[in-house]
C-alpha cells in the first residue's frame, strides 16, 4: 500500500485561506441506535411500488451516457408546481450545495458585507470559514427568535443569509417582516434557506413577484422524504439564477436522481403521501412537544416553539444536556446535541419520528 507523503504547512499556505486551517469540518455522532431522531429526516420512506417503478424506468436509461448537464426538464416541472418560471429555477444535489455556490459565488466581490443569522444552520458560518469570507453575525433574541433591531446596519451590497423556519432553533421570519427588509434595503440581497418551509404556514414565494433582491433554497429532503436522493433547488430572478448557473458545475445531478425525481413529480399517489407525511409530521411535533412541556418543570427544561419537524430543548447548562443525551443514547434513540454551538448552551435537538419512535421518546422523557 502506497502512503502517500504530507506537504508541509507552509507548502500548503500558499494556496489556502488560513481560516480553513482552523476551521472545523462535519461531523455528526453516529452510534448504533435503534431509533434515529437526529438529522431532520422525514421518518416515512417511499413506498415499494414507487421505489419498483423507479428502479425499472432507471434500468432503461443508458447508464454510459451523461445525464442532463443541468436537469432542465425535471427543473421546469419542479417550477410549475412551485409557481414560477423555469428561468427561475437552478437544481442542484440537495440545499447544501447550493446554499455553498450563492455564498462562493456572490460574495467574491462584495462591496457590503455579509451577515448571517445566530444561531443558524451551522454550514452558513463553516462555508464562510473555509472560504475565507469575512462575516457579521444577526444574533437571534433572548427569547430565540428574529429581530430586526438585532440586525447589523446593511451598507448597499451586502448579503443576509438566514433560515425559516431556522435550524436548529423552529423560529420563523414572518413574511410581512421579511417583505418589509426587502423594501427598506432594495440593494441588499437577502438569501432565505427555506428547507422547512412546508411545514410552516408561510413559505416566501410570493415575495419573488415583488422583489428582485431575494433568493430562496429549497430541499427534497424534508417533507419529500428524499434525504437519499439528494436534491434541491434556487429560486429568484432570472439573471440571478443564470449568473449562479455559471459557476454551478454541471452533470452534478446524477440518473438516479433525475429518474427518481421525474417519477414523484408525476405521481399523484405521491403526492397525496407528501400531504400526509406534512400532516402527520405537524400531528406529531404537536403531541410530543405537549409531552415533553408536561416534564419540562420536573426536568428543569424549556421546549421552543418550533414550526419545522423538530424541537430544541433546552437545560439551564451543557452538563444537564448532556447526561439527558447520554441517557437517551442508552435508551436507543439518538438526537442531535447543539449545546456546543454558540447561544445554544444546554440545547438538545429533537427530530420528529414516526408515532411509536415518538412514544418511545415520550417513555424515556417519562423514566429520565
Amino acid at each position: 500500500m502506497i502512503v502517500a507523503r504530507e506537504p508541509d504547512q507552509q507548502f500548503l499556505e500558499q494556496f489556502l485561506t488560513p481560516s480553513l486551517f482552523t476551521s472545523r469540518s462535519y461531523h455528526i455522532d453516529a452510534p448504533s441506535v435503534e431509533v434515529k431522531l437526529d438529522q431532520n429526516e422525514s421518518p416515512w420512506d417511499w413506498p415499494d411500488e414507487v421505489k419498483d417503478s423507479v428502479l425499472a424506468k432507471l434500468k432503461e436509461k443508458s447508464w454510459n451516457r451523461y445525464p442532463s448537464p443541468f436537469g432542465d426538464e425535471l427543473a421546469a416541472k419542479i417550477a410549475t408546481k412551485v409557481g414560477v418560471d423555469i428561468k427561475n429555477i437552478l437544481l442542484g444535489p440537495g440545499s447544501n450545495y447550493l446554499l455553498a455556490l450563492v455564498l462562493q459565488t456572490f460574495s467574491k466581490k462584495i462591496t457590503g458585507k455579509v451577515v448571517l443569522a445566530r444561531p443558524s444552520f451551522a454550514l452558513y458560518e463553516s462555508q464562510c470559514q473555509y472560504e475565507g469570507i469575512a462575516y457579521e453575525v444577526w444574533p437571534l433574541n433572548s427569547d430565540l427568535e428574529y429581530d430586526v433591531a438585532l440586525l447589523p446596519a446593511l451598507p448597499k451590497g451586502s448579503m443576509v443569509v438566514f433560515a425559516s423556519p431556522n435550524n436548529p432553533v423552529g423560529n420563523v421570519l414572518s413574511r410581512s417582516v421579511l417583505k418589509t427588509l426587502l423594501s427598506t434595503h432594495p440593494e441588499v440581497l437577502f438569501v432565505g434557506d427555506e428547507a422547512y418551509c412546508e411545514f410552516s404556514d408561510e413559505p416566501y414565494t410570493e415575495l419573488l413577484k415583488e422583489h428582485s433582491n431575494l433568493l430562496l433554497v429549497r430541499t427534497f429532503s424534508k417533507t419529500l422524504g428524499a434525504a437519499g436522493v439528494r436534491l434541491g433547488y434556487v429560486l429568484g430572478g432570472a439573471n440571478m439564477i443564470e449568473l449562479l448557473r455559471k459557476p454551478r458545475v454541471p452533470f452534478l445531478i446524477n440518473l438516479f436522481t433525475l429518474v427518481a425525481a421525474e417519477e414523484v413529480m408525476s405521481s399523484a399517489s405521491m403526492s397525496k403521501i407528501f400531504e400526509d407525511i406534512i400532516a402527520n409530521a405537524v400531528s406529531e411535533r404537536t403531541r410530543v412537544a405537549a409531552s415533553l412541556n408536561a416534564q419540562a418543570a420536573r426536568l428543569n427544561f424549556t421546549v421552543k416553539s418550533s414550526q419545522a419537524n423538530f424541537l430544541l430543548v433546552r437545560w439551564p447548562s451543557s452538563e444537564q444536556s448532556k447526561v439527558a443525551y447520554d441517557y437517551l443514547i442508552r435508551s436507543g434513540i439518538l438526537v442531535r446535541n447543539v449545546s456546543g454551538a454558540q447561544n445554544l448552551e444546554g440545547c438538545l435537538r429533537i427530530s420528529i419520528g414516526t408515532t411509536p419512535e415518538n412514544d418511545r421518546l415520550i417513555a424515556s422523557f417519562l423514566s429520565m
